[in-house]
């Protein structure tokens, strides 16, 4: 393949290996290098020039001649003066009135118009995209200065920039602009339809621009539709810029919806259209709901409606983010617990982990997930088996008396829970008394841990979160470990848990709790280690209880005794005293956590 240029401007070899040549002429580049073009003209001649006077250009060659686009001659017209020219014009050439920037529907004429001047005698040029034209009609100056450049039945190939050069023996000047030849758009792309809950029998239309504009910087859109009963497409919406329309009071029957493009001169042809039958509207909002919530969560929401499958009843709990009711299946009759939250104030992030975490979890000593649904109010339901129980201190209030034997049972029912789900890489971090039922439907009680919802993912048992704020929502920090008081906690956290749970059932104290009651100083107690003198309280039980407690309560969880070696202490496997002891000392703790729960409740709501 042959490449060939076009000479800028004139130019006179001074040099024995260079050549001279003439402004438009046209020579063969036979190669480049350290700043200059070894060329060969037509005469075959060939000889250097420098780069800069050469212009690349596109040739054809057929049958072994060589095609040169047209290019626009330099014409050299009289001074032209114009009164309207400044007051002191200067020596080279100058444009009264540059070129402006224009539109022009395809097959229509261009016309390009400029005002100019010049003192002397000067050449005029015209540079355009299409270097295949040879129609192109310069006009010559008039007296005011006016020239144009006049091109019949416009094409694609037009469009581009367009520049007029002037030049006289002082300088040259220049003026340029874009010409746009405009055609007709594509049609819209991807018209999709969704239903709009914001207001009655309501859709959305949303759309993408058409891939081809036409050329054109301007661009907007006219909505139609048709329905049952009428035989031509009507208008919705004409002359709109944004891709997205809402359509709201549809009748209740079939429609059909298309969608236009517009630019300045041409409508492009229809979108792919798109129907609806709006008896279903209800249906497909309802759907739409569970579909945004299930991407929300990250969860596949129960197939059949909540309120055809569930009664709900009594309110069980309430915490701080959702309320538990009792629900009972209308099929089988068999009762659950929901966890509702309102959407409203739903912490969805959190929300979904308590889910993923129950979902990966099955194990005796912890509630069966059965799925997640959404109510009537709209409210999102975690449903769970329900656990026919009392929590811990009330069970054993009830009962009045306890064991050592009754403790080592409910401490391995419950290590023996946090064991399970810390080797999945799972931590509870929120272990007290109220989350800990003792199911009662069978002869030998049995401890369940309930509420996953301050539970947290780590990489493995030992493993630290430094992300998450895992605190209890309740306001007192009697059985956080000093990890989670420091933000970052793990799964030993919940071992310190149970150690506090330990403590409270020998003693009837919270070991770190303040006695004038000051969370600021049951914090420093936790952070430092510093536990309460029980000793003599001790003497009732085995040793080895209190080397548990030891061992569990090590501020450095790196130190701390894990779950799994929990269940290995002697004290879980030996057989232990079944001596029963009045709980007095449990019942006044009881009262006394209840007054500070309540305190804590009351200044949280203030």
């Amino acid at each position: 393949m042959r490449v060939f240029g076009r000479l800028s401007c004139d130019f006179n070899a001074v040099q024995n290996d260079q050549i001279s040549a003439k402004e438009g002429e046209i020579v063969q580049i036979l190669d480049i290098k350290d700043g200059f073009a070894t060329i060969k003209k037509e005469s075959n001649q060939s000889g250097k020039i420098p780069n800069y006077f050469l212009e690349m250009v596109e040739c054809s060659e057929e049958n072994n001649q060589i095609k040169i686009p047209f290019v626009p001659k330099l014409v050299t017209f009289p001074a032209v003066i114009p009164t309207e020219g400044p007051l002191f014009p200067s020596s080279q050439p100058y444009i009264i009135q540059d070129l402006i920037d224009c539109s022009f529907r395809i097959g229509d004429p261009i016309e390009i118009h400029a005002n100019i001047g010049s003192q002397y005698d000067f050449a005029l040029k015209w540079n355009f995209p299409n270097k295949n034209r040879d129609d192109a009609i310069i006009s010559a100056p008039s007296d005011k200065g006016h020239i144009s450049l006049f091109l019949s039945n416009s094409t694609i190939e037009d469009r581009g920039r367009y520049t007029i050069t002037l030049a006289n023996e002082h300088g040259k000047t220049s003026s340029s602009c874009w010409i746009h030849i405009v055609t007709p758009p594509s049609p819209p792309l991807n018209l999709k339809r969704a239903v709009d809950p914001s207001k009655p029998k309501a859709i959305r239309l949303k759309w993408s621009p058409p891939e081809d504009k036409g050329g054109s910087r301007l661009l907007w859109y006219t909505v139609q539709y048709v329905r049952d009963g009428l035989t031509e497409w009507q208008e919705v919406i004409h002359g709109i810029k944004q891709c997205c329309i809402r359509i709201s009071h549809l009748q209740n029957t079939n429609y059909s919806f298309r969608v236009f493009a517009f630019n300045e001169y041409f409508k492009s042809d229809p979108s792919e259209s798109v129907t609806i039958d709006a008896t279903e509207l209800e249906l497909m909002l309802e759907q739409a709901k569970i579909a945004d919530l299930e991407k929300k969560l990250n969860v596949e929401l129960l197939k059949k409606s909540f309120a055809e499958c569930f009664s709900i009843e009594h309110k069980i709990g309430k915490g701080r983010t959702g309320i538990c009711r009792q629900l009972t299946c209308k099929i089988s009759g068999k009762q659950f617990v929901g966890k509702f939250f309102p959407q409203h104030s739903a912490d969805y992030e959190k929300i979904s982990r308590e889910i993923r975490i129950l979902s990966q979890i099955r194990y005796s000593n912890i509630p069966h997930y059965f799925g997640t649904a959404l109510s009537k109010d709209d409210e999102i339901v975690v449903i769970t088996d329900k656990i026919y129980g009392q929590p811990i201190l009330n069970y054993i209030c009830n009962c009045g008396y306890l064991s050592e034997a009754m403790m080592q049972k409910f401490a391995f029912d419950l290590i023996s829970a946090i064991s399970f789900i810390h080797v999945r890489g799972i931590a509870h971090l929120g272990i007290k008394p109220e989350e800990l039922l003792i199911e009662t439907t069978s002869n030998l009680p049995k401890l369940i841990l309930i509420d996953f919802g301050s539970a947290e993912e780590f990489e493995g048992p030992n493993a630290m979160n430094t992300t998450n704020l895992s605190i209890w929502q309740g306001g007192s920090v009697e059985y956080l470990a000093p990890e989670q008081l420091a933000h970052k906690p793990c799964c030993k956290s919940d071992v310190w848990s149970v150690g506090v749970l330990l403590f409270v059932l020998a003693t009837g104290i919270s070991p770190f709790e303040d006695p004038d009651g000051s969370d600021e100083v049951s914090r420093r107690r936790i952070l430092e280690g510093e536990i309460a003198d029980c000793n003599d309280k001790f003497r009732n039980y085995s040793p080895q209880l209190l080397q548990l407690i030891a061992q569990i309560f090590v501020v450095d969880h790196k130190d701390r005794i894990s779950s799994i070696d929990c269940l290995h202490h002697t004290w879980i496997n030996e057989v232990q005293s079944d001596a029963f002891s009045m709980v007095d000392h449990i019942e006044e703790y009881v009262e006394k956590r209840r007054d500070r729960m309540r305190s804590s409740f009351l200044l949280h709501e203030i």
